[in-house]
């Protein structure tokens, strides 16, 4: 399928139970790697994977898929490049999927790092988001617009390394998912799209068992989700190759 990022300027939403249950997903018919990059290692820990890149034992594998702790740490900013970029090649030709669960902030001080090795070994520039929310409306607006500059700091980001970039689309935000909908809560369809116009928007209901036992408990809709991704992947392979012909 490729490569998708799990992110959200906001921190509580769900975006890494979101990750797992996509990753978990996609593993059952491919095999699928997850990069935990989040700031707590939310999935890394709840699998008591204490170490992390490049350190120690910092994966784990379960049937097709595995999940690797690459949260942010002064070891992984002091780590060769050469030596990140030999994970990347492994990770990139070794798995069908790749699924990265990110830090709520795009300013993380190993973000950069990160991706200009990441870049270097996939030749990926667009970064290809599933972006969680939740409600109420404020909340969801706010995020909204906060996230509309990412992709002018992804430009200016990636120019002092890739000189060929320039104020091309860099971000891009292919399904929405808001999380954790009660019955009472109507989604403003028509407000989201007024920021980004063409993600698929996917609700997933409240659920309190859920909420307790998330990354055991199948997300509801994650078949919507996973027939999208395979579907707007595939897509966009195809397009590249044919460009390339």
């Amino acid at each position: 399928m490729g490569v998708v990022n799990v992110t959200s300027l906001k921190g509580g939403v769900g975006k890494s139970t979101i990750s797992y249950q996509i990753a978990k997903e996609l593993s059952k018919y491919q095999p699928t790697i997850l990069i935990d990059r989040s700031l707590s290692t939310t999935i890394s820990s709840h699998f008591g994977i204490k170490d992390k890149f490049p350190r120690g034992i910092y994966w784990k594998d379960f049937d097709s898929l595995r999940v690797v702790n690459m949260g942010c740490s002064p070891e992984f900013l002091s780590a060769d490049d050469k030596h990140l970029m030999e994970e990347f090649k492994k990770y990139y030709f070794s798995y069908e999927n790749i699924v990265i669960d990110n830090p709520s902030l795009f300013t993380d001080e190993c973000f950069e790092k990160f991706l200009y090795n990441w870049i270097l070994i996939t030749n990926e520039f667009t970064y290809r988001a599933i972006v969680v929310l939740t409600p109420p409306d404020d909340i969801i607006e706010y995020t909204l617009r906060m996230m509309l500059p990412i992709n002018d700091f992804l430009n200016d980001l990636l120019k002092k390394k890739f000189p060929i970039i320039d104020k091309v689309k860099l971000f891009n935000p292919i399904i929405i998912v808001i999380n954790q909908v009660k019955s009472d809560y109507q989604i403003n369809y028509e407000k989201i799209r007024k920021y980004f116009r063409d993600p698929l928007i996917v609700p997933v209901p409240f659920n309190k068992e859920y909420l307790e036992n998330p990354l055991e408990i199948e997300l509801p809709n994650i078949d919507i989700i996973i027939e999208y991704l395979s579907m707007k992947i595939t897509a966009n392979k195809y397009t590249k190759q044919m460009n390339s012909d």
